[in-house]
């Protein structure tokens, strides 16, 4: 094989994969690798023998690197039958295969020693190997620097590679499957085939913070204990529990679905209809002594009365914190959505005084006059001028410079029907406070259920009216969409708001009709009435739906947002896309 036909199989080889990578899915390579950003998972061998499910919902740096920024790790899986492989002579054999190609590569660097001894250390810091026998980078095994593999770690079975690479280098990923697949069948061990490789999510595993959240009240012979609770662990505890329940109000309501006083309790149905499925949080409550099993149900221990009324008696301190994590925006690595359609409309602008910077210049003067600056700038001039006394002319005049913005008021329209019940519930109303807490600009809230709508919060800026509001939201029933929608319309049209953008977040169709008997065509016939009243539209949901979805969009005027899962990071990314888009339309 000449060189040049060496490379041109890595760099289509890198082309081949980017293309792939892009659209979210993993490939195979040859017979018996398995190649993605994503994190791989082997399908049990009795029932679906040489198949690997690609983990589409968990990539492969965050899972395994703890990297904070998704599609940064490309994932190798070699599959081979039992057998010694030493993960040295696998670092030597990648190693030594990609030096081989630098200098087929650019035959020059065989004269300058030092350059290719940078790169191919660079690329050695950046690969990490695993397999049964040990793990550790190129760097770490080329040096005989082994370090034996974890329990949790990948590699028991197979040769599990981790390479940081940008999508330019994919073509790297060629030379360490060929290499190692070479020194594979060199140690007279048979390659192992994948017949298939499947595409699906994994439900990510709840963390378990009863192992190191301590509690710092005891019983002391029987009796309660008297020293104060340690702040930072309660705190630690609470905002646990707020990412799942939401604010303080909605965890002393969930605590009180334990209470002793059963015309209080809440059972474990309507429970799920608000916070979706709470098993794990009861467990861990459990588990720190907060709840216990009684003949009668569960009920909260004594030490979850003192976590009551903690909560209780800190409210303003711990709405704060609570507040200041609300407002941290997602990383956005892994969230990945679909937009068709859409709407180039007109947006207007405010401007405001910015008084942190002035401009000199008297041919564009205008706006506020910056006195100071004036003033200075003319002492400095009349002395150049010779004048014996202060003198303000045109050219010694500042202005402060104007600042422009695009103020956009978001009204979400939240399908309250009982398939949203959960945690699509939990992230929608997440989104509605997020934008609230990250933005200078109204927000309000409508939701549609059973055969009707209601203005759950009208547009405000006040936090505490907003997650009142949000409180009251128990999905349940049928979806009246075109009900939704002319009860938000009415509500902008009334309201004095700015650039106004309705935002509907549903994971199904219309089956409540408001004028006639179709329900779809009722909401497309209310759809309309967005367009007439020049609101700017934007529908999330889900694939299922998204045909008639699209023609809903379509007879609005606007755009069509499609995700895998209605979970708040893909809520909060679509809409800040959204709002970015208005801006730049400006």
């Amino acid at each position: 094989m000449t060189s040049k036909t060496n490379i041109d199989i890595a760099v289509a080889v890198g082309n081949y994969l980017n293309l792939y990578f892009g659209q979210n899915q993993g490939v195979r390579l040859g017979e018996s690798a398995v190649v993605s950003c994503k994190a791989h998972a082997k399908m049990p061998e009795k029932k679906l023998k040489g198949q690997i499910k690609v983990l589409a919902n968990r990539d492969a740096g965050k899972t395994y690197l703890d990297y904070v920024d998704a599609d940064q790790v490309v994932h190798i899986d070699l599959f081979h039958q039992p057998g010694y492989l030493d993960p040295v002579n696998i670092a030597k054999a990648i190693f030594n295969n990609l030096d081989s190609y630098i200098l087929e590569k650019d035959p020059q660097l065989k004269f300058a020693e030092d350059e290719k001894f940078k790169i191919l250390i660079n690329y050695a810091n950046q690969i990490y190997i695993a397999n049964k026998h040990g793990a550790g980078t190129l760097y770490e095994l080329y040096q005989n620097n082994v370090k034996p593999l974890t329990d949790e770690e990948e590699g028991h079975d197979h040769i599990h590679i981790l390479a940081r690479l940008k999508k330019e280098e994919y073509y790297i990923v060629y030379l360490i499957a060929t290499a190692v697949e070479e020194i594979i069948l060199t140690s007279n061990i048979n390659l192992a085939k994948v017949r298939n490789i499947l595409h699906g999510n994994e439900k990510q595993q709840e963390e378990s913070f009863a192992g190191y959240i301590k509690l710092p009240w005891k019983n002391f012979r029987g009796k309660d204990a008297a020293a104060l609770p340690d702040k930072e662990n309660v705190n630690q505890l609470v905002m646990k529990l707020a990412e799942k329940f939401g604010g303080v109000d909605e965890i002393e309501e969930f605590m009180e679905c334990y209470s002793t006083n059963i015309f209080k309790r809440k059972g474990m149905e309507q429970q799920k209809k608000k916070w979706g499925d709470v098993e794990h949080y009861v467990e861990q409550l459990k588990e720190l002594d907060l709840i216990k099993d009684t003949p009668f149900g569960r009920v909260v221990t004594n030490k979850g009365l003192k976590l009551k009324n903690y909560v209780i008696n800190n409210k303003c301190e711990l709405e704060t914190e609570i507040r200041r994590n609300i407002r941290k925006a997602p990383s956005g690595g892994s969230s990945r959505f679909q937009k068709l359609g859409k709407k180039d409309s007109q947006v207007s602008k405010v401007e405001f005084t910015n008084r942190n910077k002035t401009i000199n210049n008297p041919e564009t003067f205008r706006g506020d006059l910056a006195v100071p600056e004036t003033v200075i700038q003319a002492k400095k001039n009349a002395f150049l001028r010779g004048e014996n006394c202060l003198t303000i002319q045109r050219q010694d005049l500042h202005h402060y410079k104007k600042k422009s913005y695009v103020p956009i008021d978001v009204c979400l329209l939240i399908d309250a029907s009982g398939s949203m019940a959960g945690d699509k519930r939990q992230a929608a109303c997440y989104l509605a406070e997020h934008l609230l807490l990250t933005g200078k600009e109204k927000v309000a809230v409508v939701t549609f259920q059973e055969r009707e709508s209601r203005i759950v919060v009208p547009f405000t800026r006040n936090h505490k009216l907003l997650s009142q509001g949000l409180s009251t939201i128990w999905p349940a029933g049928l979806t009246p969409l075109a009900d939704g929608i002319m009860t938000a319309v009415k509500h902008i049209e009334n309201s004095k708001v700015r650039n106004p953008l309705l935002v509907l977040i549903t994971d199904g169709i219309p089956n409540a009709p408001l004028w006639t008997v179709d329900a779809k065509t009722d909401a497309l016939i209310a759809a309309g009435h967005i367009a007439e009243n020049n609101t700017r539209f934007i529908c999330i949901g889900v694939e299922s739906n998204k045909f008639y979805m699209e023609k809903l969009s379509d007879k609005a005027d606007g755009a069509l947002y499609l995700v895998d899962d209605l979970n708040k990071d893909n809520l909060i990314n679509i809409v800040r896309h959204e709002k970015k888009a208005m801006f730049n339309a400006m």
